[in-house]
């Protein structure tokens, strides 16, 4: 699969959320967003792995843990629109699956709940994962879920759910 269609819809995602047009998005996020850089550093690694090019994924990665603070690995799997804010600390584990339109904001940890397993969570779509949250284990996130900042997630969430505190609890969301 090629790594453009699922750039294309980050960089039409970070339009909306920032209102501006698409030359001068795309110019101030490869410039100034550290979360976008990394999203295109992991993009271009993932797509090189894939080709078979065992070095240049690990050179993606190292630039976007030096240059942005972020570190995601090219194995793990990241839908279209992901929109990362301020993402200094956050960290993506190699088994790791995210939907489509999510957005992960800065110290998120989607990783494995123990070294001596290899199981990562699986996100759906349109997810929000809140500042230093992390989500731990071979477990799943609902679509359209909320994780509140500062959650520890060990437990499924299901779909249209909030997930606070430590460890987590999950209820619906209400639109009131």
């Amino acid at each position: 699969m090629s790594v453009w269609p699922n750039f294309r819809r980050d960089l039409r995602r970070i339009r909306e959320i920032k209102g501006k047009g698409t030359f001068r998005t795309f110019v101030e996020a490869m410039l100034f967003d550290s979360g976008f850089q990394a999203l295109a550093a992991y993009r271009m690694g993932s797509s090189f792995r894939k080709w078979g090019w065992p070095v240049l994924p690990a050179v993606f990665r190292r630039w976007a843990i030096g240059s942005c603070g972020i570190d995601i690995l090219p194995q793990a799997r990241i839908g279209g629109g992901c929109y990362i804010a301020h993402g200094l600390g956050l960290v993506v584990g190699g088994t790791t699956v995210i939907g489509e339109d999510c957005t992960l904001l800065q110290g998120v940890t989607l990783g494995e709940a123990r070294f001596s397993e290899d199981a990562c969570p699986r996100i759906g779509n349109r997810v929000t994962i809140g500042v230093n949250a992390a989500v731990l284990g071979g477990i799943s996130i609902g679509d359209d879920a909320f994780v509140g900042a500062g959650a520890v997630v060990l437990e499924d969430v299901p779909a249209a759910s909030l997930a606070v505190g430590t460890p987590a609890r999950s209820r619906p969301l209400t639109n009131g």
